[in-house]
């Protein structure tokens, strides 16, 4: 007698009660992976409406942290490129990095291989609430690599990449999505392809209200009423990603397209405050991120990138202090840079009685290609003097070395310049 017939003898002289005791494990063998999904896991997680996007090397823990402490209520982190993270640890370490406050958080991966994105999440299954599948990014990087908004045509690939995650993850799957194309005359291929992610296991769908054409200075406008016949159709929560500036934008936006929540990225960039409804100076949020990222030491490359977002109009406005933050090195010196900038507004500000300045304001970024900020001129200058002083060491730097090799005697170690 085999162990299999064994066993179906045991199960068969022990009363109703205990064979049920006994047939469960192998019932929960055959679903290793028992977890909430769709709305019974967004409702587990709070329901989050308010969301931090992910944004490559700028959604780092130390920004995420200020946007929690401004209404945030889920956060992703930056895109990851799976094979690096399923393979290097450390890649992995310098990438990825939480703490216990950091929650509710997707995780998010580009890649093409279903194989290589579910080994990938698997290392990170315990330290957030789900995995999100990029599928939205339009930049020519992502053309290059096969992921993000270049997948979206592909629906077979797409769709088996969220299977086999959704299979052998611990935590749902998620997808964030961009429209295959422009009109809601052109809607229903962006419909099939939703209906196929659902089907595969995707437990909540970000939409991009935009196609990947649509970036840069053609960005165009946001199309709420293709994310609201999307959310119409689906069974699982939708966000709606795009054409958000401020907070009213945000409740317009889930007004209108009965969303389940909102996800914001560039305005979110400039204003860590967006959704607390509050207007909180640019100066004031520079210095709650610096003192975070010195607590989560955030990579100074996105500090610095942080802080010529967060101080967009001042810098536009104050060009000198604008280099100095470019040249800075040390994370004391984008400090003192920070530093002064307040310093001079402040100075401004007393000058006027504490009047605002309409031509001096606070913010701009985010419409930086619509209402450009500061003299082009005077930008253009600065830009040559910079680029000038950057090529004069180099260009300089075969006469000292002729030169030195001269006084020398030809030692070479004695002539090589000390480089900036």
């Amino acid at each position: 007698m085999t162990r299999e017939e064994d066993r179906e003898v045991e199960v068969a002289e022990q009363p109703k009660e205990e064979q049920e005791e006994l047939e469960e494990p192998a019932a929960k063998r055959a679903r290793p992976h028992e977890k909430l999904r769709g709305f019974d896991f967004f409702r587990s997680i709070g329901s989050p409406k308010f969301v931090c996007a992910p944004m490559v090397d700028q959604s780092e823990l130390a920004f995420r942290m200020l946007t929690r402490r401004y209404g945030c209520e889920l956060a992703y982190t930056p895109m990851m490129h799976s094979r690096n993270f399923a393979e290097n640890a450390k890649y992995r370490k310098q990438n990825f990095t939480t703490c216990p406050g950091d929650r509710p958080l997707f995780v998010q991966f580009c890649g093409d291989d279903p194989d290589t994105m579910a080994k990938a999440a698997k290392h990170c299954e315990t330290q957030c609430d789900a995995v999100d599948i990029n599928l939205g990014c339009p930049q020519g990087i992502a053309r290059k690599g096969h992921y993000g908004a270049f997948l979206l045509e592909e629906g077979d690939l797409v769709t088996s990449i969220v299977r086999r995650m959704d299979a052998e993850v611990a935590v749902p799957v998620t997808c964030k999505i961009r429209l295959l194309k422009p009109g809601l005359e052109n809607l229903q291929e962006t419909l099939n392809l939703c209906y196929g992610l659902e089907a595969a296991g995707c437990s909540l769908l970000t939409l991009h209200g935009r196609t990947k054409e649509m970036k840069g200075q053609h960005t165009g406008p946001v199309n709420w009423e293709a994310c609201k016949i999307v959310k119409s159709r689906m069974g699982i929560p939708v966000f709606v990603n795009g054409g958000i500036e401020t907070f009213e934008d945000v409740q317009r936006c889930l007004e209108q397209t009965g969303c389940d929540g909102v996800m914001s990225s560039e305005a979110l960039l400039e204003t860590p405050s967006l959704f607390s409804g509050r207007t909180v100076p640019q100066d004031q949020l520079t210095q709650e991120y610096l003192e975070l990222a010195k607590i989560y030491d955030a990579p100074k490359s996105a500090v610095k990138a942080h802080l010529f977002r967060f101080l967009y109009a001042g810098l536009q406005l104050n060009v000198d202090i604008r280099a100095q933050l470019g040249a800075a090195r040390t994370m004391d010196d984008i400090a003192l840079a920070a530093a002064a900038l307040r310093e001079r507004r402040a100075s401004e500000l007393a000058a006027r009685g504490g009047a605002e300045d309409p031509s001096r304001p606070d913010r701009g970024w985010y419409l930086r290609y619509r209402r450009p900020l500061g003299d082009r001129a005077l930008e253009a200058a600065s830009r040559a003097a910079r680029k000038a002083a950057a090529v004069a060491p180099a260009a300089l730097a075969p006469v000292a070395a002729a030169a030195a090799s001269v006084d020398t005697g030809g030692d070479e170690a004695a002539s090589t310049p000390t480089q900036p």
